[in-house]
């Protein structure tokens, strides 16, 4: 690379890979080059990179050490006093979970908890679901609608046994591998029957952290932070019971359109309190 100024130019050796920002280039100088002297002047200067200052423009903004432990206290205090009383959460047998968190999309929990009972007591196991017939299957499921989801864990049940003995594995990657698990029902297999500290991120938790710790923008456009913020807020060994707060947080307190904001145990830490009624956040910076 030639960089010309008048008569004189200096020529630049560029070091590194190119990335997203030309600020990840290093570049050292060869030689400086006098056109009227007809010259080359040797030229030694430090090799200095910026790709350290352009990683961290594209890392997410997490919440610092003190501001995480404030809100996994509060919410932890809160959901010991308001935790729901769900019957999938007297288990860790995966396939109840796996049952539960399939009934659980785009369903209400007062619908599905009797129809969650009435599926384990005909198929309450991996091996009699993969048994059934998938149109017997999807008649026990009426009426729950959104009819794929039956199919689907029929699917899962059968490939369970087929290449896991009827033990489903509690490995990301090889829950992602089934047809009709992604990224939220993987976390929630792994820390609701594994106990594992794995992130979901569901419309609840999008909401809750989304108003507590970004409130700018649209939410869909933080999805790579949100899930990054739902992983790092997880504290050790309290995977479980924070995931479970956290949705039951969504669901009853940081409701969608009427949020209980005043007694909300978020509102010194939030940055969309005051939440307006039409829906859109007074944004503010949280007292840390």
């Amino acid at each position: 690379m030639v960089h010309l100024l008048g008569k004189h130019f200096t020529r630049y050796h560029a070091i590194g890979r190119l990335a997203t920002s030309p600020l990840s280039f290093a570049f050292v100088v060869l030689e400086s080059y006098n056109a009227a002297a007809g010259t080359k002047i040797p030229m030694a200067l430090p090799t200095s990179s910026l790709s350290n200052t352009a990683r961290s423009l594209r890392r997410p903004c997490l919440p610092d050490g003190r501001l995480k432990r404030r809100f996994q206290q509060r919410l932890l205090k809160w959901y010991t006093t308001y935790g729901r009383d769900l019957p999938w959460r007297k288990t860790s047998d995966p396939y109840h979970i796996l049952v539960s968190e399939v009934m659980l999309q785009q369903t209400q929990v007062d619908r599905v908890i009797p129809k969650y009972h009435q599926f384990l007591d005909r198929y309450p196991s991996f091996e009699t679901l993969a048994s059934a017939p998938v149109k017997e299957v999807k008649k026990i499921w009426y009426p729950l609608g959104y009819n794929i989801r039956p199919e689907r864990l029929h699917s899962i049940a059968c490939e369970t046994v087929e290449r896991y003995g009827g033990k489903l594995p509690n490995d990301h990657e090889q829950l992602l591998s089934f047809k009709g698990i992604g990224r939220y029902t993987a976390g929630a297999i792994r820390s609701f029957a594994f106990n594992e500290d794995a992130p979901i991120l569901d419309t609840n938790v999008i909401r809750v952290l989304y108003r507590v710790f970004i409130a700018k923008g649209h939410p869909k456009k933080h999805i790579v932070k949100l899930w990054r913020l739902a992983e790092t807020l997880i504290p050790r060994g309290r995977g479980y019971d924070f995931n479970q707060a956290l949705m039951d947080f969504g669901a009853t307190c940081c409701t969608a359109r009427t949020p209980s904001c005043q007694g909300c145990p978020m509102t010194p830490i939030c940055r969309t309190y005051p939440f307006n009624a039409r829906g859109k956040a007074s944004w503010r910076k949280s007292s840390k």
